[in-house]
C-alpha cells in the first residue's frame, strides 16, 4: 500500500506528463493541419512525355495505375513506379514491394517519409511497411528541397492489392491510392 508522500509524487507526475501530452498534441495539430492534401494526377502519355490533366474537373486519385503521378498542391509530385509481388522472405511469408519516387516541383523544401505509405489487402485492411530479409535500396526520410528528388523501396507484409499516399502523416484517408494487380 502507498503512503502518502508516494501518493503525491505519482500525482505531481501525472499531471506534468499530462501537461507535456496536451502541449504534444496541439503541436501535432497544428503541424497536421499546415499540408494540403489536395493533388493533381498527371499521366504517362506512353512517349515519355507527361501530360497534366485539367486541375478545373476534380480528378480521381483513387485506384490509380502504376506509374501514374500524383502531384500535391505544395507542388511534391510522388509516383508508385513498379511492384515486386509474392517475394518470400527469411520465415517464408510472403511479402510485396513497391518502388516509389518524389520529386519536388515546389519552391520550398518537402518532407518524405516511409510512413507517408501504407498497403492494403484484399479485405481492405491497410497496414504500415514490414521488415523483409531481402530489402534493398529502401525508402528513408528526410526533406527534398526545391527542384530534389528520391525514390526507394517500400515492403509489406503479405499480397498487397492497393498502395496508399497519406500526404500528411496524421490524415486518416489516403490522398492517392495505386492498384496494384
Amino acid at each position: 500500500m502507498m503512503n502518502k508522500l508516494e501518493n503525491e509524487v505519482l500525482l505531481s507526475r501525472r499531471a506534468a506528463l499530462g501537461a507535456f501530452a496536451t502541449v504534444a498534441l496541439g503541436t501535432v495539430s497544428l503541424l497536421a493541419g499546415c499540408g494540403s492534401d489536395k493533388a493533381t494526377v498527371t499521366e504517362d502519355a506512353g512517349d515519355g512525355d507527361k501530360k497534366e490533366e485539367a486541375k478545373k474537373e476534380e480528378q480521381s486519385t483513387t485506384d490509380l495505375a502504376v506509374g501514374t503521378t500524383v502531384t500535391t498542391a505544395a507542388g511534391l509530385s510522388v509516383v508508385v513506379d513498379s511492384v515486386q509481388p509474392g517475394l518470400t522472405n527469411c520465415d517464408g511469408s510472403t511479402m510485396t514491394g513497391i518502388h516509389v519516387t518524389y520529386v519536388n516541383n515546389g519552391d520550398e523544401g518537402a518532407d518524405y517519409n516511409i510512413y507517408d505509405w501504407k498497403g492494403e489487402d484484399a479485405n481492405g485492411a491497410q497496414q504500415n511497411q514490414g521488415y523483409y530479409s531481402e530489402g534493398s535500396d529502401e525508402l528513408q526520410s528526410g526533406t527534398l528541397a526545391a527542384g530534389g528528388s528520391v525514390a526507394g523501396n517500400i515492403y509489406f507484409d503479405g499480397d498487397i492489392k492497393k498502395a496508399l499516399y497519406f500526404a500528411n502523416v496524421f490524415d486518416k484517408s489516403a490522398a492517392a491510392s495505386w492498384v496494384l494487380a
